[in-house]
């Protein structure tokens, strides 16, 4: 169940360089070129914060070599963090939508 930890540690290191700059990044104002809308961004940099919960939650205990009790409880963690991220770009792109349909009218 442990696997290689060196393996989970590019893992994570990759999840977090790629992810979580961003994520930050919108969080603090920036605004991405495609996204035109605050209202957009804030659920999509929160959901990108939530994807990335999955990271440490899978690999530390993997690469600490914790009890597969341990493991399996940070996996559903990591689930209810991926519902979470499902829910927040659900919300994202109704906001979009709703941003369209005002700029068609």
């Amino acid at each position: 169940m442990d696997g290689n930890p060196a393996y989970h540690a590019v893992a994570l290191a990759a999840a977090t360089l790629l992810m979580l700059p961003p994520a930050v990044a919108m969080l603090a104002g920036w605004t991405p070129p495609k996204l035109t809308s605050r209202a957009t961004v804030v659920p999509y940099a929160w959901a990108l914060v939530c994807l990335y919960a999955n990271a440490p939650l899978n690999a530390v205990p993997r690469m600490l070599s914790a009890a597969p009790g341990v493991v399996t409880a940070c996996m559903a963690a990591g689930l209810a963090f991926s519902a979470a991220a499902v829910a927040l770009l659900v919300r994202a792109a109704r906001a979009a939508r709703s941003l369209t349909s005002q700029i068609g009218s």
